[in-house]
């Protein structure tokens, strides 16, 4: 490829279920196929509509892109990746790739289910992955002695969101034997996400994740299966943070939108409150559980002063019974993140428990009390939790206090 796509096939397994193009005014438009409207599902219910028109995103937020299809874009690191390739291949600066050249380089391997054609990623690649090699090519990325991002890595980092840097991949039972998972994966093996660590990062900063986890866990939170994995990165031993994917079971891709992309709301800035997050699941599952899965979530987020919890750190998976709020993720203590969180508790970045008991009785959420001390007996345990995962004492004793000023307020 050496010039920017202006067309683009939608794909679902081996479906197409619509096609994307740019206008004569740079302008994105989509349009369903009948045969998906007749046999398929509404992607974005209430965002995009299901119907055989032709249309444009309802906000402009992601340069003119339809938000169910920018949240297969990646942010912060994947970008990084695919700005270099960008750069170093055609000389194209950042604001002159277009939200159809990233999907297309995306192509297959985007995070959910849906995938793109033409797919401009045509190199072969290595099945069979080293993480000790990953890694130490992402400390040689960060480092910026290098303006060459090496091809695995790119191809593996390239599509999961957020800032930390991270791979997708495939690993066995044990953990002993890593797949690139772009392919059918045998049996035997599951799709996961490894977390590195940025310049910024504690050392154990995977550390600090797992007992997040595993609080989590406890709490009643739906949480996938974590682990932290032993890796060999020169002469040290690194334990990161790894994390079985909810959007994959064995080969089966599941479909899966953000309240970013339902909402078009910015990730990177305070735009919705708790009670949109519990809106939008009443709406989509229409199960009084579900909403119930929201409000333990929220609370679990703001006993545990996890105040990074954007837009698209909420997010809904489309199944065989419909849809459910996807299962948690991105839980962890907020390093130098600012006194109150990204989403707001009924009006409140800084709440107590009045504002979480408000929220239950705007959603009928009857157990919301009994919630509230099931997560407040689970954070209590970060003391015993972070110890058995090795986390060092300095990030006990922070963490620790800052749990127990918050349980003050409840």
């Amino acid at each position: 490829m050496n010039k920017h796509v202006d067309r683009l096939k939608v794909m679902f397994g081996a479906s197409e279920v619509g096609r994307l193009a740019i206008g004569d005014r740079g302008q994105i438009f989509f349009e369903y196929t009948p045969q998906w409207l007749t046999t398929g599902f509404d992607l974005a219910p209430r965002s995009l509509a299901f119907n055989a028109l032709l249309q444009k995103a309802k906000d402009p937020l992601f340069d003119g892109l339809h938000g169910v299809f920018n949240d297969s874009l990646p942010d912060g690191w994947g970008l990084l990746l695919m700005d270099r390739l960008f750069n170093n291949r055609l000389g194209w600066s950042r604001d002159q790739i277009t939200p159809l050249d990233r999907l297309a380089y995306i192509g297959s391997r985007a995070m959910g289910a849906l995938r793109y054609e033409p797919e401009y990623e045509k190199e072969r690649i290595e099945d069979k992955l080293d993480l000790s090699s990953l890694a130490a090519s992402v400390e040689t990325v960060l480092s910026g002695s290098t303006k060459d991002v090496f091809t695995q890595l790119r191809i593996q980092g390239g599509s999961p969101g957020g800032a930390r840097p991270k791979v997708t991949v495939a690993l066995s039972e044990n953990a002993s034997d890593c797949l690139s998972g772009f392919h059918d994966i045998p049996e035997g093996y599951h799709h996961w996400m490894v977390k590195f660590r940025s310049k910024e990062d504690p050392q154990d900063m995977g550390q600090a994740e797992k007992t997040y986890a595993d609080m989590a866990k406890i709490a009643g939170l739906d949480m996938p299966q974590t682990a932290l994995l032993q890796v060999k990165v020169g002469s040290t031993e690194e334990q990161y943070f790894a994390v079985r994917r909810f959007d994959r079971h064995l080969n089966e891709r599941r479909h899966v939108v953000t309240m970013a992309g339902l909402y078009y709301a910015d990730f990177r800035t305070p735009c919705l409150d708790y009670k949109d997050i519990l809106g939008a699941t009443s709406i989509l599952t229409k199960d009084a559980r579900q909403v119930e899965r929201a409000f333990r979530l929220m609370t679990f987020n703001v006993l545990t002063h996890n105040k990074d919890d954007h837009a698209k750190n909420f997010a809904f998976v489309c199944g065989e019974n419909g849809w459910a709020l996807a299962p948690a993720y991105d839980l962890t203590f907020s390093q130098g993140i600012g006194s109150e969180h990204t989403t707001a508790i009924a009006g409140s970045g800084n709440p107590g428990r009045d504002k979480l008991m408000a929220i239950a009785s705007a959603f009928r959420v009857e157990a919301g009390a009994k919630i509230i001390e099931e997560v407040r007996h689970a954070v209590s345990m970060w003391p015993t939790l972070a110890q058995g995962n090795d986390v060092g004492k300095k990030t006990l004793l922070a963490v620790g206090s800052a749990l127990r000023k918050i349980d003050s307020r409840f």
